[in-house]
């Protein structure tokens, strides 16, 4: 697992380029009501291909769907439906 986390709330090559191997996306989109699988597969493939893991914040479903790294469950997330999911095996969920 990596030691350092990066928040991302849009999708830009040039934050991603400067990040090294021990970093971790995690893409954030409070502003938006819906996420946009399309932009979160685009974000997964530029990651996949850098070598860096990439989590969804606060929506375990559509991270697991997507095929992504993991998810991330924010503080002022107190809903335990994360619990209800079966993960693959390499899946992480974390919180602060």
């Amino acid at each position: 697992m990596a030691k350092k986390y990066y928040f991302i709330s849009k999708f830009d090559t040039n934050i991603i380029d400067k990040l090294d191997k021990d970093t971790s996306i995690i893409y954030r989109n409070y502003n938006s009501k819906k996420k946009c699988a399309t932009l979160i597969l685009n974000i997964k493939k530029y990651c996949k291909k850098k070598s860096i893991k990439f989590y969804l914040s606060n929506d375990i479903k559509l991270a697991l769907k997507l095929g992504l790294d993991g998810a991330y469950i924010p503080s002022f997330n107190n809903s335990l439906q994360h619990l209800a999911y079966t993960f693959k095996k390499d899946f992480k969920i974390f919180s602060n």
